[in-house]
């Protein structure tokens, strides 16, 4: 049985006039106008394929590039996890061999976080930096969506596409629109890259839990915060309708773009570039996902320089962390537990790990005896010889750094990674069985796909 993505990429192919075996040549990246379409629904390789087409593509060209995702939550260059997305929830949801419903990305522009799924298409373009306009292309995607019937959507001033509320009844005020697209930005030198999001008919229940971290009451974090919008589907069920009239829009405004070829990048082909598959591993390194983050602090209680109210934290004591590329810069307490100078080397410990890697689970050695204390439902908690994992866990919570879920996270990069790896070398693909994402089900697993 065909999971979603694989059929939508059949549908897409019976309405896009084209196939080339070789479609990102240096021939076909130096024309003055190109259309893509991606096969894979891999996050990772299709951010790299457009991040190639960014680096490599002749610098006066215009790209048009459409994709579709597997389910997946996508941050900006310069965002915190911990602040943006609801970590233990992410790594709730299994499927087999370590992979998660969502894959977590951390994007190459900026902005805000996203989630994808089957129902949302990506639209990326490519253009020289001196015509760059934030809202050029931004509109001819609205221009699209009238041109398939969809009435009251428009470009705020944030840049950002929303639909007009229709009338609606009930208790609550309605908003005025909805956030059906949002984008981000990347420049370079020459060049200038802006995609975006859009809501055909997603599935919206996912995306409240997994952008509300419990951990961002306690964060002051650098870097860039997602704005918060009600959001809305446009009512598209196919993608493949979208990305035809993207398509058609994008020949419209580019007159001499009408003689270009749609071509539709294989995910072997893609993944036989070394560029791009360069940039696949970089995506899906733990050191690219977790350290690219900016400096945060992270306190238990209200403090001067972050007086904001809190829910209660999980341990009853005060707590304060910095953090810095994930390497933990300095973490202070006031428990009983680490008022000796033995317990305070062992607290010590923690000083220069990175976030990410306190799950492996290496002894702390500082620790010479036995520590029995009282915590605040009066039972006794002993530690011996524990990992940093348990630790951590122990002083900010599963909810609070994530250190138990991170493990999970670390995984599924791992096994996405050996899965790319595979269809490199040759082998057939690897599908995942999208019928059973959720715990409890026998059904779930691998099977390999038979190319035609």
């Amino acid at each position: 049985m065909a999971t979603p993505a694989l059929r939508n990429a059949w549908r897409i192919r019976s309405i896009l006039s084209a196939r080339h075996a070789r479609p990102i040549t240096t021939k076909a990246i130096s024309q003055k106008f190109q259309i893509y379409t991606s096969s894979s629904a891999n996050p990772y390789l299709n951010l790299s394929i457009e991040h190639h087409l960014l680096e490599k593509s002749d610098p006066d060209s215009t790209i048009l590039f459409l994709y579709t995702n597997d389910p997946c939550v996508v941050i900006g260059r310069n965002q915190n996890p911990w602040t943006e997305v609801n970590l233990p929830q992410l790594a709730q949801t299994r499927i087999k061999f370590g992979q998660l419903k969502h894959h977590l990305v951390r994007r190459r522009s900026g902005g805000g976080t996203v989630v994808h799924d089957h129902g949302n298409a990506n639209w990326s373009v490519i253009c020289p930096k001196d015509v760059f306009d934030r809202d050029k292309h931004a509109l001819m995607v609205v221009e699209a969506l009238k041109n398939m019937g969809i009435k009251g959507v428009k470009v705020n001033e944030r840049h950002d596409i929303v639909q007009e509320a229709q009338d609606a009844e009930g208790p609550e005020p309605a908003p005025s629109t909805y956030k059906i697209s949002g984008s981000a930005y990347k420049l370079t030198g020459k060049r200038a890259l802006h995609h975006g999001t859009l809501l055909l008919n997603s599935d919206l229940g996912d995306i409240s839990g997994l952008l509300r971290s419990p951990a961002a009451p306690y964060i002051a974090a650098q870097g860039v915060e997602s704005v918060r919008s009600p959001v809305c589907n446009v009512g598209v069920e196919d993608n493949a309708d979208f990305y035809k009239a993207v398509i058609d829009q994008f020949m419209t405004m580019y007159p001499d773009s009408q003689s270009a070829e749609v071509k539709e990048v294989e995910q072997q082909e893609a993944l036989n570039h070394d560029n791009i598959w360069n940039g696949v591993q970089e995506l899906l390194s733990p050191k690219w996902l977790w350290e690219s983050t900016p400096k945060f602090r992270l306190a238990s209680h209200p403090t001067p320089e972050d007086p904001r109210p809190r829910p209660h934290p999980p341990s009853n004591f005060f707590l304060t962390l910095t953090a810095r590329h994930s390497e933990i810069l300095d973490l202070q307490t006031d428990s009983p537990l680490f008022r000796s100078e033995d317990h305070t080397a062992s607290l010590n410990f923690l000083l220069k790990q990175k976030i990410h890697e306190v799950p492996k689970y290496c002894d702390l050695r500082e620790w010479k005896h036995y520590i029995n204390f009282r915590i605040e439902n009066g039972k006794s908690l002993t530690l011996r010889n524990e990992s940093v994992g348990s630790i951590c866990k122990w002083l900010l919570g599963n909810d609070m750094l994530a250190t138990g879920p991170i493990r999970g996270i670390n995984k599924s990069l791992k096994t996405k990674l050996k899965e790319l790896k595979h269809c490199r070398d040759g082998g057939k693909p690897l599908v995942l069985d999208h019928a059973a994402f959720m715990f409890g089900k026998p059904e779930y697993g691998w099977y390999v796909v038979d190319k035609q």
